[in-house]
């Protein structure tokens, strides 16, 4: 009989200890793919059509004077807390199910495998559509932009402000 490296790492150790392993290891996975969306998914845009003429009074996005201040506007983009919830029922899911299905080691060492796959393209999808998401925003003119709805993956905060106000 060979011993393999899983075994090998786990010998000597409690009975389950590879079981204990595989949740450990879905756990990191988890607190990572969570700590990277917090730290790399945020976006921001801003823009002022419009502007200031020379007498002092102000112009539209077309270049024409108007007497009201331009309308400025910005959109900071996050992930959303629905993907931390997501990831998180993951794990807890995939641990209940553990307990109830899985009838050898390998079954459970397969499950958590699964699962640390479900966390992985679940971050990628929210990257990928948080990213397409700020880069079809247009703020030059916000009577009408547009913005792709990237529910449940992020969320925007959208502020307004007439020109002159915070900027």
């Amino acid at each position: 009989m060979t011993i393999t490296r899983d075994e090998a790492r786990t010998a000597g150790l409690l009975p389950g200890a590879a079981i204990i392993v595989g949740i450990r290891s879905l756990l990191v996975w988890a607190i990572v793919a969570a700590a990277m969306i917090a730290l790399f998914l945020h976006g921001s845009m801003s823009g002022c059509p419009g502007g200031i003429d020379p007498s002092g009074g102000f112009v539209d996005s077309a270049g024409d004077p108007t007497d009201t201040a331009p309308l400025c506007g910005s959109i900071t983009m996050t992930a959303n807390p629905l993907v931390y919830t997501a990831i998180a029922l993951i794990v807890v899911l995939t641990l209940t199910r553990i307990l109830r299905r899985a009838d050898t080691v390998d079954d459970a060492l397969r499950m958590t495998r699964t699962a640390r796959i479900a966390i992985l393209v679940l971050t990628i999808v929210t990257f990928v559509v948080g990213y397409v998401a700020i880069m079809t925003v247009r703020v030059t003119d916000w009577s009408d932009f547009s913005l792709l709805s990237p529910f449940p993956f992020v969320t925007y905060d959208i502020s307004t402000h007439p020109m002159g106000v915070n900027g």
